[in-house]
């Protein structure tokens, strides 16, 4: 059993990383200045808005303060804005600007495009299969708790 396992984690993590690196370059290749942290806070934002700032960090599993620099950025490069909540002073509340909405259009757009390219090179029948598998995939992840909602 060991050896299945050892042999199905292995094959998993290629695909994982494969699918990293499309996920990477396709926001180098739509936006030509956004990091990955970028972009997936600016995801977040476009899927939850309005959202507080603790909401992406959260949504990201990352350190407050690299998500509020990530956002910093996002402001400066007008795909964010920021303002206050009128229900809790102490909260500042993000939203993608039309810019920013445009920006996440462009990478799915990209990642639609380099993922249809690969699956064009499978068998129907192998491409049928793989679609099946990578949805139920995604689904017993997001189960496992192991997905951030901000896909």
């Amino acid at each position: 059993m060991p050896q299945s396992f050892s042999s199905d984690s292995a094959a998993a993590l290629a695909a994982l990383r494969a699918m990293v690196t499309i996920a990477d370059s396709s926001v180098e290749h739509a936006t030509g200045q956004l990091t990955l942290t970028q972009f997936r806070a600016l995801r977040v934002a476009a899927d939850r808005t309005p959202v507080t700032m603790g909401r992406v960090a959260d949504e990201l599993t990352m350190n407050p303060s690299t998500v509020t620099r990530a956002c910093d950025r996002l402001i400066s490069l007008g795909l964010l804005q920021k303002a206050q909540n009128p229900l809790n002073k102490r909260e500042i509340l993000l939203a993608p600007t039309a810019k920013g909405r445009q920006v996440v259009e462009r990478v799915d757009e990209e990642r639609r495009r380099v993922l249809d390219a690969v699956l064009d090179q499978l068998a129907p029948e192998v491409r049928v299969a793989v679609v099946s598998a990578l949805g139920r995939f995604a689904e017993a992840a997001d189960g496992a708790g192991t997905v951030a909602s901000s896909k």
